[in-house]
């Protein structure tokens, strides 16, 4: 895990000096997002068998994103990499139970926020395109941060704590990996993406699956940042 944390701050680095000074951080987007959240709670990172799954229904969020602006590898290539720093917060207030997979509520609920800085690498259709609707699809590796409190019943009937409750609080740092389907015309921004941090809680990993459908709109901040 230390190698690959130092990996990833290694290809931010990278990334972070393909752009200019002034171009880091050139707008915030902030909006509403529809999110669908789960997490996999694991015994330990060398026994990766899931013990109890998380979930929840659609919930409506406020979300802030900050982008840096993109560098595209030619000048007419529609290939690049931009910088996002996404903020999100969730609850999950459900588990599932054997082939229950929209879950029940055991009385048990985690919630926090997570933040993520990625960057991805993506394909730009209908680039020179801004005034029409052009779409971005990428991928990204990067770090994830992740605050969470609640508590969880153990659902492995092989388990021996079988159907006791843990408590679980989480304040760290991890990978994060994302994959997002953006859709641009003007300020305005549709977007469908996965964040998923891996984070260490004592002899447990949890892993957090994030799906988001979010509408945004675009403020440009560089007048702001260097006036």
């Amino acid at each position: 895990m230390v190698f690959l944390l130092k990996t990833v701050l290694s290809i931010i680095a990278f990334v972070a000096s393909l752009f200019s000074s002034e171009l880091l951080a050139a707008e915030v987007a902030i909006g509403i997002q529809a999110t669908m959240n789960s997490i996999d709670i694991q015994e330990s990172k060398d026994n990766e068998k899931t013990i109890a799954r998380m979930t929840s229904d659609i919930k409506y969020y406020p979300t802030v994103s900050l982008l840096s602006d993109e560098y595209y590898f030619s000048k007419d290539s529609n290939v690049g990499v931009q910088l996002q720093f996404d903020w999100s917060i969730f609850k999950v207030d459900k588990q599932e139970v054997g082939g229950n997979d929209t879950g029940i509520d055991l009385g048990t609920s985690i919630s926090g926020y997570a933040l993520s800085g990625v960057p991805v690498l993506f394909y730009h259709f209908n680039r020179h395109n801004r005034n029409e609707w052009n779409v971005k699809l990428g991928t990204g590796l990067g770090l994830g941060y992740l605050k969470l409190k609640g508590d969880y019943q153990i659902t492995d009937v092989t388990h021996p704590d079988y159907s006791k409750k843990k408590q679980v609080s989480m304040d760290e740092v991890g990978l994060a990996v994302g994959v997002y389907l953006e859709a641009n015309k003007g300020n305005h921004v549709i977007s469908v993406y996965n964040f998923s941090p891996v984070t260490q809680s004592g002899t447990s990993q949890l892993e957090e699956y994030n799906f988001f459908l979010s509408y945004k709109y675009r403020v440009n901040i560089d007048g702001l940042l260097y006036p």
